[in-house]
């Protein structure tokens, strides 16, 4: 019988009435098929959202890494793929990973652009600002995370995964990637299984109680005192609305280095805008509207787009708050709330 991974997988078509058979097909062709679905659909690893910028083969000092992802927030993941499922080769996948990504360490964020661009990876331009920042943060501090892509996850990769989550930085997720595959005729079936991404979240989320801002510390990075003032009168602001529209916390606070501050009017889902700071201190923002996946280019960023000089249906580039009229933006930020989370925008 034919399987899929460690699944029994029988199809029918049932506009003829036939009976229940095992696909044409239910293996790779080779590793190089498993990297090319990998990189056309980056979201199947665990913890990339969908947007996300992927390459094949990025060369580093230590030999091309197989997909190499980039994600909206400047996450970078690094995936390696194996197709065999025995000892040797799930050790070789391990040293691989481990070794291209202390490679693209190492070489630095400038090597890692200039690479990416010379091998014709998606523009990168299309990140907004801060995620540029945090990108070149992350490079810089070898914030990258590993998954393996393999034909089977077995104990033994279970326990590997368990063991480099545990001695890894909190920041940083190891997790295995599990796409069984099959297909008949025209048709392909693709089945993700993953491991270690609720181990990864677990620990990411008390890093991020760790280490993510609070007001306090966020005031004190903006090293102009005009920039601060700007900054204690939004969270004023925001702090004066008596009506709530919805049970969301007023403010989100991302961790040091690697987010900002989310603004939520009324207590709404979907924030209008963020601020963050930058590396010379500069208390800086941006529209949301491409933020979040349900939210991409809706019409209610508009007004707020416009008004920062930018399109709402494009990248979303960061603006000094310094150079704005606050109340005029607040007003916007306010409208822009309420229109970005009508029931119509979660459809």
């Amino acid at each position: 019988m034919a399987g899929v991974g460690d699944r029994l997988l029988l199809l029918r078509d049932t506009s003829t009435g036939g009976s229940w058979s095992s696909p044409e097909m239910t293996a790779y062709t080779n590793e190089d098929h498993l990297q090319a679905i990998i990189a056309g659909a980056p979201e199947h690893v665990p913890g990339v959202p969908e947007s996300a910028l992927a390459l094949r083969e990025l060369s580093t000092a230590a030999g091309p890494a197989d997909v190499c992802i980039v994600d909206p927030a400047g996450e970078i993941t690094v995936v390696e793929c194996k197709l065999a499922s025995n000892s040797e080769r799930r050790r070789m996948v391990i040293g691989q990973v481990l070794d291209y990504a202390a490679a693209i360490w190492q070489s630095g964020p400038e090597a890692f652009h200039r690479q990416w661009s010379r091998q014709g990876g998606p523009d990168l331009s299309e990140l907004d600002d801060a995620a540029r920042e945090r990108l070149d943060r992350n490079l810089e501090d070898g914030r990258i995370h590993l998954c393996l892509a393999v034909d089977l996850i077995d104990a033994d990769l279970r326990r590997l995964v368990e063991y480099l989550n545990r001695i890894t930085r909190d920041d940083v997720r190891v997790t295995a990637l599990q796409l069984a595959y099959a297909r008949h005729g025209s048709v392909e079936i693709l089945v993700p299984s993953t491991y270690g991404g609720e181990i990864a979240h677990a620990k990411s989320q008390a890093a991020h109680q760790k280490d993510s801002w609070t007001k306090e510390s966020f005031l004190d990075a903006i090293a102009s005192p005009s920039d601060r003032a700007i900054a204690e009168r939004l969270f004023a602001l925001l702090d004066g609305l008596d009506e709530r529209l919805d049970s969301h916390e007023d403010l989100w606070f991302g961790t040091f280095g690697q987010g900002g501050v989310f603004l939520h009017p009324y207590g709404l889902r979907f924030a209008p805008i963020q601020l963050w700071v930058n590396k010379a201190g500069q208390l800086m923002a941006y529209g949301n509207w491409r933020q979040y996946t349900a939210m991409r280019a809706h019409p209610g960023f508009a007004e707020l787009a416009r008004f920062v000089g930018q399109d709402h249906e494009g990248a979303m580039r960061g603006f000094p708050l310094a150079e704005v009229d606050i109340d005029a933006l607040w007003q916007i930020v306010l409208r822009c709330a309420r229109r970005i989370n009508e029931p119509a925008g979660h459809d």
